[in-house]
């Protein structure tokens, strides 16, 4: 009975202690995602691109551009987070293993500035957004064996801004 009571404890205080350590692979961010460290996936080419329409009303955004090496089939891309903004991962057309995030910058909104409340009540509060990234990070969040992870990609490369023309400089229709 003795020996029974000592196994049980120690089971006890085993599966107390493994609760308390995580599997070593995740950091966790500030808002409670958790980072994995280890991808099931290598990395190709990563980089990003701003780009400007030759329009203000075409406006202007980057494009995140991210090539997967040693990727599966039960990997399932969905988002990428860059500059504040979180956006769906397209998969290019020309390359299975490549997807790429296009962001657009928004147009300045009117905010509304009244000593009423009620009135300032109509502007739409910032989202917060869960990861803090610098300029050249990013991170993308997948899908693998059911589960949600989400990785940091850091020392993306800038390409140079890509200015597109003001209008058709061959003046054909």
């Amino acid at each position: 009975m003795n020996q029974l009571k000592t196994i049980l404890g120690l089971l006890g205080v085993s599966i107390l202690l493994f609760s308390f350590f995580n599997c070593g692979n995740t950091k966790m961010t500030e808002s409670g995602y958790a980072l994995t460290e280890n991808p099931p996936f290598t990395l190709g080419e990563v980089y990003f691109q701003e780009w400007i329409a030759g329009t203000p009303q075409g406006g202007s955004g980057t494009n995140v551009h991210i090539t997967f090496e040693n990727f599966t089939e039960d990997i399932v891309v969905q988002d990428i987070y860059f500059n504040k903004k979180v956006i769906k991962a397209q998969n290019s057309p020309q390359y299975r293993k490549q997807y790429v995030g296009y962001f657009k910058n928004e147009m300045a909104q009117d905010l509304v500035m009244d000593s009423n409340p009620v009135k300032e009540a109509q502007n739409t509060p910032p989202k917060t957004f869960p990861f803090a990234l610098k300029v050249d990070e990013a991170v993308v969040s997948y899908l693998h064996k059911g589960k949600t992870a989400y990785y940091k990609i850091s020392n993306m490369e800038r390409k140079p801004l890509l200015a597109y023309p003001a209008s058709n400089p061959n003046k054909e229709n």
